[in-house]
This record gives structure tokens, C-alpha cells and sequence, in this order.
């Protein structure tokens, strides 16, 4: 018969049943003075071991591994533990209970509170390399910033809030991290059609496909407007793309070149 049924519960397992959990290091005096407190106390752990169940009877140690050494250093036949479910969420909420691992925040998505409190925690750790960064300007830079596409801590960089490449943006990795959705795949290029017998869509299609795709600065053009203004020019004495320039367009000298990928004469 399995324990699963027993998450939950206080229950007094055998220590052969139970693996160690993480590497763990203390003092010999420390684990030593330990276990003789428990056998003092009738051979009582007071505070559990938390453990999940890897098979039928058989268990791992997730956090207070400390208790699990100490118990064995007593030589005891039973500890006291606590059985957890095995998802990932709950192992490390109990890692985070029990002060073996630090929480984090989505700065995608943390509130300004949120944001400041980890900033404040960071800034007060000894040699901390946030030291001098004021709390509150950064807070509120980081807070009014467009976080939700952040696909990592760059962006911090150009918000001068004190917070510069290097160890201060390294540190925020301590207590945040970044969920935001992985960038859309590139748009297939278009074929390259001339312009001197593209249609109307043509025209459309392939500087929609500049404006989608972000390049040279075509998302900022009225597509509608220059399709019309390109499709109704006279380009049968074109030699070259650089016309358009001289349209009213929205198109200049510059982001002619970039016509080049999707347009031929």
C-alpha cells in the first residue's frame, strides 16, 4: 500500500526509509550539541523533517536536511516528518519556508510594493552591490516602465536609476526573474516583386511585412498612405528605387535601401 493518502501528516518514519535531500554542511559541533538535545528530549524532533514519498515507503528529504543529519548523528530508529505532495510548487514553497532558498518575484509582472520591498532587502544585505542605489527612484522607474515584454534585465540599463551593467544588475537576478512570452518567429520575407508592375496589394503586403517585422523604423509609417502614393507615381522611367524618397510617402533616403529586400525594378 502506497502513503500517498498521508500528505499531509505528521507521521514517525523509520530513518532507513528516508534518503538525504540536498548537500548540506554544518559544523561537527553544531550537529553533534544537536542531537544530543534531541536525545534529551527522549529522542523528540520538534521541528519535522519534510519529506516526499519516492516509493511505496520510501522517502526523500526536501528541506530541514539539518534535522535529518542531526537524527542520524543520534542514532535514532524513527523522526518526526511531515509528508508534502511532490509537485514542484510545493517542494519549493517549503524551501522558501524553511529559509533554504530565496524567494523571487516576476518583475514582469510585480506590483510597485513588490518591487520595493526586494530592492530594499537587496540594498541592506552586508557588501551588498546595490549599495548606494536609492530605493525608491529606482522602484518607481522600474514600476512605470513598460515591464511585461521584458525578456531580460537590459532594459533597467536606460532607465538611469543607479542600477548600472555589471554587479548591480547581476544582484536583481537574487530576487527577480523574467516570465515574459518568448518573442514571435520572424515573418517569412515576401518574394521581391518590381515595382514598376506590382499592384496596389503587392505594394501593401510587402511594406506590412517591413512594418510587422520592425524593420528600419517601417512601423511607424502610414502603410495605407504610402501603398497608395507609390502604386498611383509614375515609375515607368525609374532607374533606381531612390524616387520614392521624393514622394510624399513617409518614405526617405534611408529607408529606400531597406526597400531593396522586398522590391526590384
Amino acid at each position: 500500500m502506497s502513503d500517498f493518502d498521508n500528505i499531509g501528516k505528521l507521521m514517525h518514519l523509520k530513518l532507513t526509509d528516508i534518503e538525504s535531500g540536498d548537500q548540506f554542511s554544518e559544523s561537527e559541533y553544531i550537529i553533534k550539541a544537536a542531537a544530543e538535545s534531541i536525545l534529551q528530549a527522549n529522542g523528540r524532533n520538534w521541528i519535522p523533517v519534510i519529506v516526499k514519498e519516492i516509493g511505496d515507503y520510501k522517502y526523500q528529504v526536501v528541506t530541514n536536511n539539518f534535522i535529518y543529519i542531526v537524527a542520524r548523528q543520534a542514532k535514532l530508529e524513527r523522526v518526526w516528518c511531515i509528508v508534502i505532495s511532490p509537485e514542484s510548487q510545493s517542494i519549493e514553497q517549503a524551501k522558501i519556508l524553511a529559509k533554504e532558498v530565496l524567494p523571487k518575484v516576476n518583475l514582469n509582472t510585480a506590483s510597485r510594493d513588490t518591487i520595493l520591498a526586494a530592492l530594499k532587502y537587496l540594498i541592506s544585505e552586508p557588501n551588498s552591490a546595490l549599495r548606494g542605489v536609492d530605493p525608491i527612484l529606482a522602484t518607481n522607474r522600474i514600476a512605470e516602465s513598460n515591464r511585461k515584454t521584458w525578456s531580460n534585465f537590459n532594459s533597467i540599463l536606460t532607465l538611469r536609476c543607479g542600477i548600472t551593467k555589471g554587479k548591480k544588475l547581476d544582484a536583481l537576478t537574487k530576487v527577480f526573474f523574467l516570465s515574459s512570452l518568448p518573442a514571435s518567429p520572424p515573418l517569412p520575407p515576401p518574394e521581391n516583386v518590381s515595382i514598376k508592375s506590382a499592384s496596389r496589394d503587392e505594394i501593401f503586403t510587402r511594406l506590412s511585412y517591413l512594418s510587422k517585422s520592425k524593420i528600419d523604423g517601417f512601423e511607424a509609417i502610414d502603410i495605407d498612405k504610402s501603398s497608395d502614393v507609390i502604386f498611383s507615381a509614375s515609375k515607368g522611367k525609374w532607374k533606381s528605387l531612390n524616387p520614392i524618397s521624393k514622394l510624399e510617402s513617409g518614405i526617405d533616403t534611408t529607408k529606400v535601401k531597406t526597400l531593396k529586400k522586398v522590391f526590384s525594378l
